[in-house]
């Protein structure tokens, strides 16, 4: 199976969203706090699925850099990462690369809440630049 590649253009309260097997890029960037987080997430989700059914794929390194999520953001980031993590109990090489300003404590705390809940590879970048 192929799964095409989902890319959503980041708006002012959603992230841009770019999940390429092809190009093996799977990132999220920017804000997110979307009227509907379900509406928004629910296709990210399922494509997250997808890609971990597809028993052909291989690893995957998925990057986060968020300027700001709200809660409800929280629970379907949490979700996504949960994905990863229940592939990489399958033994699938599996890593998150969590990108955060330096000033920005919120964003580093909440990158250090989720890795204290996973098992996965889990990188803390500071971000020096913008995308």
């Amino acid at each position: 199976m192929s799964l095409s590649p989902l890319i959503l253009d980041a708006t002012e309260d959603t992230p841009r969203i770019k999940l390429d097997p092809a190009s093996n890029v799977y990132e999220l960037i920017g804000n997110s706090y979307p009227e509907n987080s379900t509406k928004f997430y629910t296709p990210i989700l399922d494509w997250f699925r997808a890609f971990f059914e597809d028993g052909q794929q291989g690893g995957i390194t998925v990057d986060f850099s968020f300027d700001y999520f709200n809660t409800s953001s929280a629970k379907y980031i949490l979700e996504i990462l949960r994905f990863i993590q229940d592939y990489h109990d399958t033994g699938k090489a599996c890593a998150i690369r969590w990108h955060y300003f330096e000033d920005d404590t919120d964003m580093l705390e909440a990158g250090e809440d989720y890795q204290a809940s996973l098992t996965v590879p889990f990188e803390l970048i500071e971000r020096t630049d913008t995308y």
